[in-house]
């Protein structure tokens, strides 16, 4: 997953339009062929089966470059993408919040890539950290009401109820997770490293998740932690941030290497 192009916040791993492309093409070049939250529930089900070689490509954010670079590299190697949408960014005139996301796309731009198969999820309103946000309101109440926003804008604008959510940032805690599973399916975190915020602490992202083992030595959490299985928590979803353990083009292979001897 990505947050789309991005040289800013991540200067010393950046993502171009150059670097994703590579990415993607080793994805292609592998034989992956990409799926959405629907086909993996259906599979969860016992529904459908998956593709041979199945991936998911998500991003966060309705920035603009998800409706220009980011599809355009996908569509160029025949894939489709997840995008979870936090809304306060497109419906709110608020200096504070382009300077932190940047320039968004119009709701008739999402439109766009629903057409071209693209699937819609919730990311909360003002993404807030849900950590923090879980010992201010112990009561949930303020989370409820940003769920409850987020979904209602987005069916307003796009015509879609999302059934899915990411997580914000590196940041959980018992009540988000017991709203989200009240609300959508599936609930995806974001690994950038072997740390989260918990519940007002500093955990071990194998340890929320429950997979044993020592973390590895690129930084990140046991290779296990890395990789949706059919038997995992759906509240507990993993996605690999692209700017950080899988941004060189080796790595990436690896990391698509270690899904098929998986």
């Amino acid at each position: 997953m990505c947050h789309g192009i991005d040289e800013i916040h991540s200067p010393d791993k950046p993502l171009t339009t150059g670097i994703f492309d590579a990415l993607v093409s080793i994805a292609s070049e592998m034989g992956f062929e990409s799926i959405d939250y629907n086909r993996l529930d259906d599979w969860r089900a016992g529904r459908t089966d998956l593709p041979a070689r199945p991936i998911m490509f998500d991003f966060d954010h309705p920035v603009k470059s998800m409706r220009y670079e980011m599809h355009d590299v996908l569509s160029r190697y025949g894939y489709a993408g997840n995008l979870f949408v936090n809304t306060a960014p497109m419906i709110r005139d608020d200096e504070a919040l382009r300077k932190k996301f940047g320039e968004c796309m119009t709701w008739d731009e999402i439109g766009e890539l629903i057409e071209a198969g693209w699937h819609i999820g919730a990311h909360t309103v003002t993404h807030p950290n849900l950590s923090k946000l879980s010992v201010k309101d112990p009561s949930g109440e303020m989370l409820r009401a940003e769920l409850a926003e987020c979904d209602e804008t987005i069916e307003k604008h796009l015509g879609v109820r999302p059934r899915d959510f990411a997580f914000t940032g590196t940041s959980f805690s018992t009540i988000a997770k017991r709203e989200v599973a009240q609300r959508y399916r599936f609930g995806r975190l974001w690994i950038v490293g072997s740390i989260y915020q918990v519940d007002g602490s500093k955990v071990r992202y194998a340890d929320l998740v429950g997979v044993p083992g020592e973390d590895e030595e690129d930084g990140g959490p046991p290779m296990a932690a890395r990789y949706i299985t059919r038997d995992m928590d759906p509240y507990l979803l993993p996605s690999m941030e692209m700017q950080a353990l899988i941004h060189e083009p080796a790595a990436f292979r690896v990391y698509l290497e270690g899904a098929l001897a998986s």
